[in-house]
């Protein structure tokens, strides 16, 4: 069929009529140049290879040029690029199917599968998909942030408590769902409402996965396919409803521990008002395995009695109460000494370490369901508070009544800072005074005593006049140094 196919050619052609028909007397010419030509293509296919795309292994290449021959023989896949979380493709790209390839940015993570089973878990990078697969979801790895509660538009005529459905009527039930999803009652039955912003992110190590955002293949795994199992709009980076849900229960759970007007009181033996620690306990429920429990009424609970003797016996072991140790005599002494008390005087002392160890602790069932789920909280904060108009007034008129009372408190708060700090100030000078007295001391041999008296006062001649501060304070005392070493060293020479 070769030879008769030249012969053709040659007839139309007859300039190259000679060419031609060497092809036909010899076909293995024909085939040699072919398979030459055919090979060459190949390697030249697998060096550019490199250049299409940011692949460094020979495979890779190898996948790159499978990818390119077939978008040649038009039976190539999709080949996307997902920036932040988000599936950039073009119009023509969609629902095609074959061989692909898919491109992530530093931010984003996906989840293939086929129409059986999820098959694969892709990070930032190359990635090369099969004739049957497909995205199944993405995930956004930045820090993502979401709020429950009232916005911030809700204010004014769009406050929760004063809309009017005659006013707004397209807004009002919109307004009236974002507050009962914080609305909460106190201990006297007040209602308070609160918009609650949460950050959260897919559970990684900052730079795992290479990239500065972290990518962990097992936890974007879990996220993303309970995200889909949920429900969630697979169009869109997967987005999980769940922390700020279980904000706004542990927020209801702790309100009602607290009366109104707790809430913003320094309560005694606490350091925080009653909102800052509703805040800070939602924070530790979903970002710690262990938190401490408080009972009904928003006090922090204490281990048993026992436990707590051995704890106050190791803190003295250990001289961890030696800056207050003169106050902390005055406690124990009393017969009705509690460890509550020991705590309370803890906490007022800025001691928290100290106090923690006291507290009952109990898991917390949050902060493992989130793990468990591949979720990583990283901030709650309590951005506003609602009331109802009356009940708000009320809370202005008692701010204004007790406004002197809670200066006093922060100003005795901060004589004992100041205490304490001239306590450990006072307890460095002596700690340097000794350094320095001793500095020049020998364990053997002993030293007679006017020896020793003369080591003594010449080092601490010698700091006092390494001392800059010191120096300008002082007059004569220098020289009065001098010259009680002058007399202690001669009477040592005498012996």
């Amino acid at each position: 069929m070769l030879v008769g196919l030249s012969y053709l050619i040659a007839w139309f052609f007859p300039d190259s009529s000679d060419l031609i028909l060497r092809y036909a007397i010899d076909p293995f010419d024909w085939l040699g140049d072919f398979f030459i030509c055919f090979v060459g293509a190949g390697i030249w296919l697998v060096f550019f290879a490199q250049f299409v795309l940011p692949v460094r292994t020979l495979s890779d290449r190898l996948k790159v040029v499978d990818r390119l021959i077939s978008y040649l023989l038009g039976g190539h896949g999709p080949a996307l690029f997902i920036e932040n979380g988000i599936v950039r493709e073009r119009e023509e790209e969609k629902g095609r199917k074959g061989p692909g390839v898919i491109w992530l940015d530093s931010a984003s993570a996906a989840v293939l599968r086929n129409k059986v089973k999820f098959t694969d878990t892709i990070g930032p990078g190359i990635h090369f998909t099969k004739a049957d697969e497909y995205i199944a979801g993405t995930a956004d790895l930045h820090t993502l942030t979401q709020t429950v509660g009232p916005l911030d538009d809700d204010r004014d005529d769009k406050d929760p408590f004063k809309i009017t459905k005659d006013k707004f009527p397209e807004q009002y039930d919109e307004v009236q769902k974002r507050r009962w999803e914080t609305s909460a009652l106190t201990r006297d039955g007040i209602e308070v409402v609160a918009a609650i912003s949460v950050n959260f992110r897919i559970l990684s190590k900052e730079g795992e996965g290479s990239t500065r955002f972290g990518f962990n293949r097992e936890n974007a795994q879990k996220a993303i396919r309970d995200s889909i199992t949920r429900g969630a709009n697979t169009e869109w980076p997967v987005w999980s409803e769940l922390p700020s849900r279980m904000a706004a229960d542990i927020w209801r759970e702790y309100v009602r521990k607290f009366r109104q007007d707790e809430l913003f009181a320094i309560a005694e033996g606490r350091a925080e008002t009653g909102l800052q620690v509703i805040g800070g306990m939602i924070n530790k429920r979903l970002k710690q395995a262990e938190v401490e429990k408080l009972d009904d009424f928003g006090r922090p609970g204490l281990k048993p009695e026992e436990q707590c003797r051995d704890i106050f016996n190791k803190h003295r072991r250990d001289n961890r109460y030696a800056d207050v140790e003169t106050d902390l005599r005055t406690i124990i002494s009393s017969s009705k000494f509690t460890y509550r008390q020991m705590y309370a005087f803890l906490v007022e002392r800025n001691k928290a370490a100290e106090a923690g160890d006291y507290l009952e602790t109990t898991p917390s069932r949050e902060y493992k369901t989130l793990s468990e789920m591949g979720w990583q909280v990283t901030g709650i904060t309590i951005k506003r508070v609602l009331f109802a108009p009356d009940v708000e007034e009320r809370i202005i008129a008692q701010w204004t009544t007790l406004w002197k009372k809670n200066a006093e408190k922060e100003r005795d708060q901060v004589d004992r800072n100041r205490k304490l700090h001239e306590a450990e100030g006072y307890e460095e000078a002596l700690r340097q005074f000794a350094e320095d007295a001793t500095r020049e001391f020998r364990p053997e041999p002993l030293p007679g005593k006017y020896q020793a008296l003369a080591y003594l006062v010449h080092s601490t001649l010698t700091g006092a006049r390494r001392n800059t501060a010191l120096l300008k304070r002082t007059s004569t005392e220098l020289r009065d140094l001098a010259d009680v070493f002058s007399w202690l060293r001669d009477r040592w020479e005498r012996g």
